[in-house]
């Protein structure tokens, strides 16, 4: 195996080596962040504290066991593909720690809302230009509006509700400062009695906007008696709403994007994903950096050596045998096949006798009865017996038969 092979599986190796010790420290930070609620992802799948799974798992018993249908792509996106969006009875939920949408985000919201359906977005911080549509303004307290301790109040007289839940953990309080009261209601406050609850009529259908994603949060819904809090903030919903979405993409957005969105961004956004991707590129770097090398010539095959006993043979009793010198002749050709014989099969042939003639087919893989004719033969030749030019040609059939059976 070639050095270059060798090289080259030392880096893989070495990559690999380097991934898994990032995926072990990955792991040990998410670990440490598993009751963490400074960073939350609001994510259907994430169990951690600033998860939704719970949120999600519970959805479905809220609108009649309905299947919860996850969205991982920019609604407008969405909404150009699902026609059951531009149908009436749909619910749409968005929880995220601050939404970030596009003109075409916000102008299909809009008019899926306008259709006939509700949308429900619980944020941290509103998207601009969707505010500016809504006819809302939110403020900031000067201090941050960052409370370890905070609690979610609903007040709606007209459903007679009056109902305040604590939250154990952090909490920013941002809240509206002014809404078109034509079309908006307050449904809820902060522990400050600040509105950041809003029910907003928009054409046919209804959005509800809740400053307090934490409501949604595993560790909202599990502290106490909070699952209460999060059933309420539901009830506001059609309860046999045609289709459910909950949407998981909007939720991993850290910055604004333009309308000219790319698959690569949904990949990217995953860890694991974009670490297979850059391996991937990297080894194939390593493939092309390689192989652009020039190659080494093709050796060619070099081709069997013949076996140039049965024509030295051949040679060697056309010469005597053209001079009568029988005996010569067969002396010839017993010194060389003995020789060929130790060489090849490492027998001692002083003795031509039945055991070396035995030992000798038995090691060839040649006939016995055959061998046995040749070495009678030999031994003839060995003790000086007669020899004419018959005997010459039947030890010449012997030895050229025992050349072709062995090769």
């Amino acid at each position: 195996m070639s050095k270059k092979v060798y090289y080259i599986a030392g880096i893989v190796v070495a990559i690999l080596l380097v991934l898994l010790i990032a995926g072990s420290m990955h792991s040990g930070r998410e670990a440490e962040r598993s009751t963490d609620m400074s960073d939350p992802g609001f994510s259907s799948k994430d169990k951690k504290a600033g998860g939704a799974y719970a949120a999600a798992k519970l959805l479905p018993s809220l609108f009649a066991n309905k299947p919860l249908l996850v969205v991982t792509k920019p609604f407008s996106n969405t909404y150009k593909k699902e026609t059951e969006l531009h149908k009436n009875g749909n619910v749409y939920i968005i929880v995220a720690n601050e939404l970030f949408l596009t003109e075409n985000d916000v102008n299909s919201l809009l008019a899926y809302v306008n259709g006939g359906n509700e949308l429900f977005i619980a944020v941290n911080k509103m998207d601009p230009l969707l505010n500016q549509r809504l006819g809302l303004v939110t403020k900031l307290p000067e201090d941050g509006g960052l409370l370890k301790r905070g609690s979610q109040t609903y007040l709606d007289t007209l459903n007679d509700i009056n109902a305040s839940y604590r939250y154990a953990g952090p909490m920013i309080e941002r809240y509206f400062t002014r809404a078109d009261t034509s079309i908006t209601r307050v449904i809820g406050y902060t522990m400050h009695d600040h509105p950041n609850f809003v029910r907003i009529r928009y054409g046919q259908g209804r959005i509800f906007v809740l400053l307090n994603p934490y409501t949604f949060s595993n560790y909202f819904i599990l502290h106490n008696n909070n699952i209460e809090a999060f059933e309420l903030q539901m009830s506001y919903l059609d309860p046999i709403a045609a289709n459910i979405y909950w949407d998981d993409f909007y939720n991993t957005q850290k910055s604004s994007r333009n309308d000219e969105f790319s698959e690569w961004q949904v990949l990217l956004r995953y860890p694991a994903i974009r670490w297979a991707l850059w391996l991937s590129l990297s080894l194939m770097l390593l493939y092309v950096l390689f192989e652009s090398k020039r190659r080494q010539r093709i050796i060619p095959v070099k081709p069997q050596v013949a076996n140039a006993s049965l024509e030295f043979v051949d040679a060697i009793g056309e010469l005597y045998y053209q001079q009568q010198d029988h005996a010569n002749i067969a002396h010839k050709m017993m010194l060389h096949v003995l020789e060929y014989i130790r060489s090849r099969y490492y027998i001692n042939t002083n003795q031509l006798d039945a055991a070396f003639a035995e030992l000798l087919a038995h090691k060839s893989g040649a006939d016995p009865a055959q061998v046995a004719r040749m070495v009678r033969l030999l031994h003839e030749v060995q003790s000086n017996g007669y020899i004419d030019s018959e005997f010459v040609r039947d030890l010449y059939r012997n030895i050229q038969l025992f050349y072709i059976n062995t090769r």
